[in-house]
């Protein structure tokens, strides 16, 4: 008996140790799995922060574009000083964006000559009239020497900046100034706040540390340290000082503190990652950060982690009283954890090897593209001295019929030959362009017979060309928006029929896109089309479909980025996009105003 209680109180002593040593390695493996989630979080968020960034500063752009084309196409400049004396086409411009608070008009003395909100907040408006002139880019912008806006101003949690238009008469000498105040929170909440808003968000501050863009309103204009001291005096900054400091002192990094969820009423404090980049937008220079919550985003793994710990506290609980099952119960634990183990190790090979494949097979894409335009490169250089030659030939045997017939045949098949190689050498060349007035039917010609070249043959392309136009854009805008609409076409369908039209709108598409933007009233338009034969868009995400990184084809190595290309493009030229899908296809209308006459000139 006294032996058996002696290797019982050996084995009880025995699983203690293990245990123990069992909680501290558990312990130390929960440290060092933080940690390292800690930094795969920073870095997906610097990612989600880059492209957070390119859309803020894109959209802010979008609306400069917008108070450009206003004034470019309502405005007489060269018969008298004033805004559109019709009040529906400022109405329309209040609609178009509805961060624009106002449009006002100053000549070259800083005196208001006309000015026009777009509430009716007395109070607020009343603010915004002597906000507007105390920016301190107000008197370069009068002079013309002002960028796109001036400097960030507050009025009831509100944030502003003016937006600057410059007048010019025929001697390119300024005339005035046509000011828009953007309403910038106003802009966040309608074309850049996220749906997760409570545990991840994006935000903007000044170079005073003060917030300009914020899910939660009453955060607007504070001063990330001492303006939320004065309205939460008892809350712990030490964190968040450090962030201030940090953030001061780099362009762009990540890196985690503790804080509060401002847009929340009990505050408590968590563990935040944050990303961040400074950026020059106009005159003013503002810092974009990334904002989310550690536990939130990874609590999975830290909770799996605190399962097993609590499980070994649980096994020396068990054996301090089954003692003589517990070698049992380990080894039992022990298979179950092999396996498991066994299993995840497989799971993560196959997933290894399945991304080294696709790794593989982009790389030999890659590959055959620069060797393919290398094949061609060279076969063009073969080809330039032989159709000389043949040339030469032709005319030292021109009373030779018979030869010459031949030499002609020869010489025709090389100059084919010569212009392929040259589409494909144009279409994979990337370079600068500027926009210029040129013909439509070429681009989409040139388009599509490219693409004929590099589609499946199993897809069919036709082209309807029953319009004759020119019109104002960069060179390769039109080819690489088709190439990703027929990309997008040819992917959803294996043997796809597409049709790549070129006509003008129907009636009821002009008044649909008139009564859309004013400022295509009165204008000849053309219409590209491309239209499918495929599934058509699933309704889940037909609102979505232009959003960046949305793909449903994630297997097959879908990026998400081909239709927020076109969406891209569509967005600086001004230019207007329709979408008509169906169970039998789907069309893509771009719609694109036709050059006049004194625009050539």
């Amino acid at each position: 008996m006294k032996k058996l209680t002696k290797k019982m109180n050996a084995l009880f002593i025995s699983v203690m140790v293990i245990t123990l040593a069992g909680i501290l390695i558990t312990a130390l493996g929960y440290h060092n799995i933080q940690q390292e989630a800690l930094k795969m979080g920073k870095s997906q968020l610097e990612q989600v922060n880059e492209v957070s960034t390119k859309l803020i500063v894109a959209e802010i752009q979008s609306s400069a574009n917008d108070l450009d084309s206003f004034v470019t196409d309502t405005m007489n400049t060269q018969t008298s000083l004033q805004l559109p004396q019709q009040n529906k086409l400022i109405s329309q411009f209040f609609r178009r964006n509805h961060a624009f608070s106002g449009i006002f008009l100053f000549d070259t003395k800083g005196k208001q000559l006309e000015g026009h909100f777009s509430s009716e907040n007395q109070v607020e408006n009343k603010k915004l009239a002597k906000k507007l002139i105390t920016d301190p880019i107000f008197a370069k912008a009068l002079k013309g020497d002002a960028k796109q806006n001036g400097k960030v101003y507050f009025i009831q949690q509100n944030s502003f900046f003016n937006l600057y238009h410059p007048i010019y008469n025929a001697q390119k000498e300024i005339q005035g100034l046509v000011v828009v105040p953007l309403n910038l929170e106003q802009l966040f909440l309608d074309k850049i706040q996220p749906t997760d808003t409570a545990q991840r968000y994006p935000l903007m501050k000044n170079e005073k540390m003060e917030v300009v863009m914020h899910p939660a309103k009453e955060q607007i204009g504070l001063n990330i340290i001492t303006g939320r001291k004065k309205r939460f005096p008892t809350l712990d900054y030490t964190d968040l000082e450090k962030l201030d400091v940090y953030q001061k002192q780099h362009e762009k990094g990540s890196l985690s503190y503790h804080s509060y969820w401002w847009n929340e009423a009990d505050l408590t404090s968590v563990l935040k990652l944050n990303a961040f980049q400074w950026v020059e937008i106009g005159e003013d220079r503002f810092v974009i950060a990334n904002t989310s919550d550690f536990y939130q985003d990874n609590g999975w793994i830290l909770h799996d982690l605190l399962i097993n710990l609590g499980l070994v506290v649980i096994l020396l609980m068990v054996a301090s009283l089954l003692v003589l099952m517990v070698r049992l119960f380990a080894k039992q634990q022990h298979t179950i954890n092999e396996n498991q183990r066994l299993k995840e190790k497989r799971q993560l090979e196959a997933e290894k090897h399945q991304l080294e494949k696709s790794l593989l097979q982009e790389s030999k894409m890659e590959t055959i593209g620069l060797v393919t335009t290398g094949i061609v490169h060279d076969m063009n250089n073969f080809l330039t001295p032989l159709i000389g030659n043949i040339e030469l030939l032709m005319a030292e045997h021109t009373n030779d019929a018979e030869l010459l017939g031949d030499l002609e045949d020869m010489h025709y098949a090389a100059k084919k030959g010569q212009q392929l190689s040259q589409r494909i050498l144009h279409f994979s060349k990337e370079a600068d362009q500027i926009k210029k007035i040129q013909s439509l039917n070429q681009a989409v010609e040139e388009a599509v017979t490219t693409m004929k070249i590099l589609i499946p043959k199993t897809v069919t392309i036709t082209k309807e060309i029953n319009l004759s136009a020119d019109a104002l854009f960069q060179q390769d805008d039109v080819q690489v928006l088709l190439y990703n609409l027929i990309t997008n076409a040819y992917q959803a369908k294996a043997d796809a029929t597409i049709t790549v039209s070129l006509i003008s709108p129907s009636d009821s598409m002009y008044q649909k896109i008139t009564a859309r933007a004013f400022i295509y009233q009165n204008k000849k338009l053309a219409m590209i089309q491309v239209s499918d034969n495929g599934p058509g868009i699933d309704s889940r995400v037909k609102d979505k479909i232009f959003t960046p990184f949305l793909t449903t084809r994630k297997e097959e190595g879908g990026t998400g980025l081909g239709l927020f290309i076109v969406s891209s493009i569509v967005k600086r030229n001004s230019w207007l996009m329709e979408v008509d899908s169906s169970e039998k296809g789907t069309s893509f209308s771009l719609i694109i105003p036709i050059a006049e006459n004194k625009e050539v000139n």
